[in-house]
């Protein structure tokens, strides 16, 4: 063993010659040294790590079932805390020192919930002084917590505990939350561990479960990892977002896809939650575990049809006829046949009635090819789902569809069809309940007195300048037929 002095940088270094670590060449000493955390550490980690006291109580209870308990006894007041288990007790007072270390082993069903820990430390946050009295069926072990050290003292084994297990006593503790959201965020985090018969009481009350435990195989991971779960197709409630459990201890939830109406949740012990477990770790397993999970609501559960509201209907209903009178004031008649069903039947071409010298022996006439973009808006595959389709009886007809902002609000395709964009953000502003911005159908008159002149079979030719005066002709028409002009 050697020791060299540095007087000048008031630093003292022993080394053992034998030690790989230490390399002397030349006169000259390389050591490597140990990291060591100084007490203000854990003070920052105790109050900084974790949102607020509840992850304190999660971080508790998930050490209660890592040592094995089915049962958590947890008495809250402002006067003191107790939290009390039946698992195995503290064994190793060494190993118990330690945080920030991957220390636990497997003893719980094949799952610990927690890996590094820290989780003791967030007792901190309740209170500077944690008291762990336990029994570990061999001895007992008294220890107090505080932010600068831990004090231990070893008896028999029912001398602090008269059962085998743990309890953790906090005198004077501070940022307790409300009774009712404790025991509603206790219900959610160890919800799934409850429904599997986890027995977890709050001031003499058993929490009960409202998660369906019932789990199946969903998918597989890459390496044949199984991720099991519990999703179900809810018209009602669902949209589209699961919760995310690892080792059956609620995380955090994930919008999958909003367009399809499930819910339920996901196991995946694969996936690593943050230090603070309130979110999971995006890295190369969560971005597998992600689209598994997408291909799997895919294939399982529909798009749902969103509802037409009253409200969107009466607007509905107000354009349409305001599209009627102009047709037939304008004398305009769309060119073309509206395809209804499988057999092409056709619907009226002007106001319910044929033109003055048609003869009725139309129908004799051979079908003609249906143009291909009517084809895109006729059929039930198209990307952007056809939300409903109303027949009139002056040849348009009304189609609902989902086009965002990349088409307007609303448009007319050839030959006689007006589509209605319901997802443009015009289209959502126009439907607002706010008297102050005037009759909805108002907000949405330079779209269909756009969708009015496009129906002209001579539109395409217009320069312009012309398409806007037609334009506004046809609004002022609108207005003035509304009384507004």
């Amino acid at each position: 063993m050697y020791r060299r002095m540095y007087p000048e940088r008031g630093l003292k270094v022993e080394y053992d010659s034998t030690d790989r670590s230490s390399i002397s060449t030349g006169g000259v000493s390389a050591v490597r040294l140990e990291h060591k955390a100084g007490p203000d550490i854990i003070h920052e980690l105790a109050v900084n790590l974790y949102p607020s006291s509840l992850e304190s109580f999660r971080e508790a209870i998930a050490n209660s079932l890592d040592e094995g308990s089915k049962k958590v006894e947890l008495q809250v007041s402002l006067k003191e805390v107790i939290m009390e288990d039946w698992g195995q007790g503290i064994r190793d007072i060494e190993q118990f020192r330690l945080f920030g270390q991957y220390a636990k082993t497997t003893r719980f069903d094949g799952e610990v919930i927690g890996m590094k820990g820290l989780g003791k430390l967030s007792l901190l946050r309740l209170g500077t002084t944690v008291n762990f009295r336990t029994n570990n069926g061999e001895y007992g072990i008294d220890v107090v917590m505080t932010p600068e050290s831990l004090d231990a003292t070893i008896g028999a084994k029912d001398k602090f505990v008269p059962h085998q297990g743990t309890r953790v006593v906090i005198p004077t503790p501070k940022g307790i939350p409300p009774m009712e959201e404790l025991s509603e965020y206790l219900r959610k985090v160890f919800g799934l561990r409850i429904a599997k018969g986890t027995e977890i009481s709050l001031n003499g009350v058993l929490l009960k479960s409202k998660v369906d435990s019932t789990e199946r195989l969903l998918f597989r991971l890459a390496g044949g990892v199984d991720v099991p779960g519990n999703l179900k197709r809810d018209d009602k409630k669902g949209r589209g977002a699961v919760d995310v459990y690892v080792k059956h201890v609620y995380v955090t939830s994930i919008l999958v896809d909003p367009e399809r109406s499930f819910t339920g949740w996901v196991n995946c012990n694969e996936l690593i939650p943050t230090t603070s477990r309130t979110e999971i770790v995006k890295d190369e397993r969560y971005d597998d575990f992600l689209k598994h999970l997408k291909e799997h609501v895919a294939s399982r559960f529909p798009k749902r049809e969103e509802e037409i509201g009253h409200d969107e209907i009466l607007l509905g209903n107000e354009l349409a006829n305001l599209l009627k009178n102009f047709l037939k004031d304008m004398n305009l008649y769309p060119e073309g046949k509206i395809l209804v069903g499988k057999d092409g039947e056709r619907s009226p071409t002007a106001l319910g009635e044929k033109r003055k010298g048609e003869k009725s022996a139309e129908a004799k006439e051979p079908k003609k090819e249906v143009p291909e973009y009517v084809k895109i808006h006729m059929s039930r595959k198209t990307n952007k789902p056809i939300r409903r389709v109303a027949k009139t009886d002056y040849g348009i007809m009304w189609i609902d569809q989902d086009y965002g902002n990349e088409k307007e609000p609303l448009f007319f395709v050839e030959p006689n069809m007006a589509i209605r964009n319901r997802t443009n953000s015009l289209y959502r502003f126009a439907l607002k309940s706010k008297p102050s911005l005037g009759p909805k159908w108002l907000r949405l008159l330079p779209y269909l007195s756009r969708l009015a002149v496009s129906v002209r079979k001579e539109y395409k030719s217009w320069s312009r300048e012309q398409t806007a005066l037609e334009i506004d002709r046809t609004t002022r028409y609108f207005l003035k037929s509304k009384g507004e002009l």
